[in-house]
């Protein structure tokens, strides 16, 4: 995302709970949106704070396998999958 881009999003996490980090780096730069413990969902808005990737870090700390859906819609280039 570019500096001042802003994209809405709705979290789900099915089978369980994770903990997550909603952050953005890029250009020697880092910011922590938002953290959460043991959530099932989550949703709002990211305005990025400069140009850089932005997106979620997720920890399932639970013994049952979740599946976690993201749902975006605003300015970004793409949404990439790392693991």
């Amino acid at each position: 995302m570019e500096e001042g881009q802003s994209a809405e999003y709705v979290m789900t996490v099915e089978g369980g709970r994770v903990n997550f980090d909603l952050h953005g780096h890029g250009g020697g730069q880092s910011v922590t949106y938002e953290k959460g413990r043991g959530s099932t969902g989550d949703e709002g808005e990211i305005i990025a704070a400069f140009d850089g990737e932005h997106g979620w870090f997720w920890r399932n700390r639970d013994n049952s396998d979740v599946t976690v859906t993201v749902q975006v819609r605003g300015e970004y280039v793409g949404f990439k999958d790392a693991s």
